[in-house]
């Protein structure tokens, strides 16, 4: 009985062993898949040119569709790229210091005041692009390179509307920058602002388009047309710097922003900039195209409130008299639908129709009145 107790105790000796063993060996086995797992996650994302499969891309669902959206996750490419507009891009960005003269209400002394802005050169031959506001009534304008050499800067033309001036210094070989063409940008894209905020230069920031086409009220009772509207941090300083997609193409000039709020910055886009650049330096100033009618955007409550049967489009609520409208016969509360043969659903777009025109154009405008359909063609004047 002895002896029969001690070979049982023996046994579950021997079975113990084996049993912690094997909790040992499972244990290991779990440990090292996490420190591999570690290590091998930090390889991959110290060298991702050697995994690129790995960063590539990687796909997401959504639950409510179960449709697949491919997401790029390569933020190493990205990086490279704001690095390379910044290198590209900032050496044709200038400071540019306004002085005017204020009379002061004591004894009615004129007092100095400086502006700080930035700058594009936009031609090798010291052709700068900035904002109408950052030289407005200057007695003085210093431009300053990156290079640190600075010239005094000479307005060649401005055009308050859009917020855009032509600057010139006496200088040559200067690295330029490259424009792009901003219809083509897109609600989301990424893109880089650079400027000289609260007088540090060559500041780079980056976000995306939160807006296209944005009709903004300056406050001084004046609208800026079809701007582009981006979370890429801008501050005073930044006024007349370049918005920049990852092409490295300038497609906006940064102009303004919503004082209080946070990532509301405009700028005035490419297109714009580069009709303004025309006429400014073939004219010496810039004619915008005029139509002649006041307008909103058609609702049902405007409908029912004159009567009206609701169609989308625009409402003319009045016409100017002796205007390109007025001599065209578009009457007040007709409703515009279509502008060149493209519907035309909001007044921002009748708008950018025009905008996109030049005076002397002919417009034809397809407009609802009494239940049916007229066509007119107007010739855009100037304004």
């Amino acid at each position: 009985m002895e002896e029969f107790k001690t070979n049982n105790e023996n046994n579950e000796f021997e079975h113990h062993e084996r049993k912690s063993w094997i909790v040992y060996l499972i244990v290991g086995i779990i440990i090292g898949s996490i420190v591999g797992g570690i290590f091998g996650t930090f390889i991959v994302f110290k060298n991702p040119s050697l995994f690129p499969w790995v960063l590539s891309e990687t796909s997401t669902q959504t639950p409510q569709q179960g449709s697949s959206v491919t997401v790029g996750t390569n933020l190493v490419d990205i990086q490279n790229q704001i690095e390379e507009i910044a290198n590209k891009v900032s050496p044709a960005v200038a400071r540019i210091v306004s002085t005017t003269q204020v009379v002061s209400p004591f004894f009615f002394q004129v007092i100095p005041q400086q502006g700080l802005g930035s700058g594009v050169i936009i031609r090798s031959d010291g052709l700068i692009l900035t904002n109408n506001h950052v030289i407005e009534d200057a007695t003085k304008i210093e431009v300053t390179l990156s290079n640190g050499t600075t010239y005094k800067g000479v307005v060649l033309g401005t055009d308050p509307s859009s917020d855009l001036a032509l600057l010139k210094i006496n200088a040559s070989n200067l690295p330029v920058a490259t424009f792009g063409d901003s219809q083509k940008a897109k609600v989301g894209e990424f893109v880089v602002a650079i400027g000289n905020p609260y007088g540090l230069d060559h500041t780079v920031t980056f976000g995306v388009i939160s807006a296209l086409e944005r009709n903004i009220d300056t406050g001084d009772g004046k609208t800026m047309y079809g701007v582009i509207q981006t979370d890429a941090a801008i501050n005073p300083g930044n006024s007349g710097g370049p918005l920049v997609n990852l092409k490295g193409e300038v497609i906006g000039i940064n102009t303004m922003i919503y004082q209080g709020a946070q990532g509301l910055g405009f700028a005035v886009s490419s297109n714009t900039a580069k009709k303004v650049i025309d006429n400014l330096l073939k004219t010496g100033s810039m004619k915008w195209p005029y139509l002649g009618v006041n307008i909103t955007t058609m609702t049902e409550e405007i409908a029912n409130s004159h009567n009206l049967q609701y169609v989308s489009g625009v409402f003319v609520v009045s016409v100017v008299s002796g205007s390109p409208a007025d001599r065209a016969g578009i009457r007040k509360f007709d409703i515009i639908t279509e502008a060149n043969g493209k519907p035309v659903s909001t007044a921002d777009e009748l708008i950018s129709v025009i905008r996109n025109s030049n005076p002397g154009d002919k417009i034809t405008l397809a407009i609802s009145r009494d239940g049916k359909i007229i066509n007119v063609v107007a010739t855009l004047g100037s304004q």
